[in-house]
């Protein structure tokens, strides 16, 4: 008899049902009384944490990515270490107006799988930047997080919006400057050649004065004699 093979993940209905009645409950048992439940904030303990604001526009996705990760971390704090959770919360706003650089736009492939035989799915950032900004960069900051058991309440810390809008207006908030960026005038190979050459140059000319104070010193020794 051959054996049939169930496509994974398989989910029966009655798991399937069961699971969603439990969600529904959670939902509903959650309430939404406070405004921190409201907006997910009851798993976070918020006592001496920061509200850090990153205005998105213009910005580069992976340096702006970075610089969440490190608040992300706590990294910023004397306080920091790797085991312990310091981060402060992260609001992001105009996430659609961030900008990449050279042709990641075209470029770029966020792939995944669906666990189905050949179900192998890609997207472009371009078509991404469309369909959800906000993931894009939840995706470059979670990926620059270390994969440990602090990854989800980090992830709870984060709050990407797309616009300029948020619901945390009542938060003492604190916007975030982004260092100034260091443009580099020319590439380092190049940079290496050219002081290359203005060594060389410059040991042709001591050369060529020394050279100049012997001839000198020898005409003036033969007029001497």
């Amino acid at each position: 008899m051959r054996r049939r093979y169930k496509p994974y993940p398989f989910f029966s209905p009655t798991s399937l049902l069961s699971s969603l009645l439990h969600r529904r409950r959670r939902r509903h048992r959650s309430g939404a009384t406070t405004a921190g439940e409201r907006h997910g904030l009851r798993r976070i303990n918020l006592d001496g944490l920061r509200w850090r604001v990153f205005d998105a526009k213009g910005q580069v996705l992976g340096r702006l990515a970075s610089q969440i990760a490190v608040v992300l971390q706590g990294k910023d704090k004397p306080t920091y270490a790797p085991h312990m959770e310091n981060g402060d919360m992260c609001v992001v706003l105009n996430a659609k107006d961030i900008s990449v650089t050279g042709r990641k736009m075209t470029d770029k492939i966020y792939y995944w799988h669906t666990g189905y035989i050949g179900h192998l799915k890609e997207r472009r950032l371009k078509d991404q930047m469309e369909k959800d900004p906000t993931e894009v960069i939840r995706k470059a900051v979670m990926r620059m997080l270390p994969r440990n058991r602090l990854r989800d309440d980090r992830d709870r810390k984060l709050r990407i919006f797309s616009g300029n809008e948020h619901p945390f207006h009542d938060r003492p908030l604190e916007p975030f400057m982004m260092p100034r960026r260091q443009v580099r005038e020319m590439r380092p190979r190049a940079r290496r050649a050219l002081l290359r050459a203005q060594k060389k140059e410059q040991d042709r000319a001591a050369a060529a004065s020394t050279k100049d104070e012997e001839n000198a010193k020898n005409a003036k020794s033969e007029i001497t004699a």
